[in-house]
């Protein structure tokens, strides 16, 4: 081929593509909005769910507060202060474990976005 020609020469001179140019991009960009609403309906989904969680600890946490409450004013202070205990190791465990799995989500996207994943790069 001449050196000269641009691209869109190039492109427009191959008889064996059926599709034209204009064809291509406007599927390009319906895959591309197809694919923006996929993403913001797990987007609705994951922020629905994160929302009902907080509101089922919400209540789960008021009512064992109350219920340790009661049992501190009946004078089992040693089975409600074991309660208490257990349920602040849960929610201190629980917010660890999340900090730390959001710590190596962000590491291995970093390792991605870098190249420097081992396994694709075997140089």
């Amino acid at each position: 081929m001449n050196d000269n020609r641009n691209n869109r020469d190039r492109f427009d001179s191959r008889p064996d593509l059926p599709i034209e140019r204009n064809a291509l991009i406007e599927l390009t960009k319906k895959e591309q909005e197809h694919r923006h609403k996929l993403q913001e309906n797990q987007q609705k989904a994951n922020n629905s769910s994160y929302f009902f969680g907080m509101i089922f600890g919400l209540f789960y946490n008021l009512s064992l507060l109350y219920f340790i409450y009661d049992l501190v004013e009946k004078g089992y202070r040693s089975l409600a202060l074991k309660l208490f205990l257990i349920n602040a190791g849960i929610i201190i465990l629980s917010f660890g474990l999340l900090s730390f799995s959001r710590k190596s989500s962000f590491r291995k996207t970093n390792h991605v976005r870098h190249n420097n994943n081992k396994r694709f790069n075997k140089n």
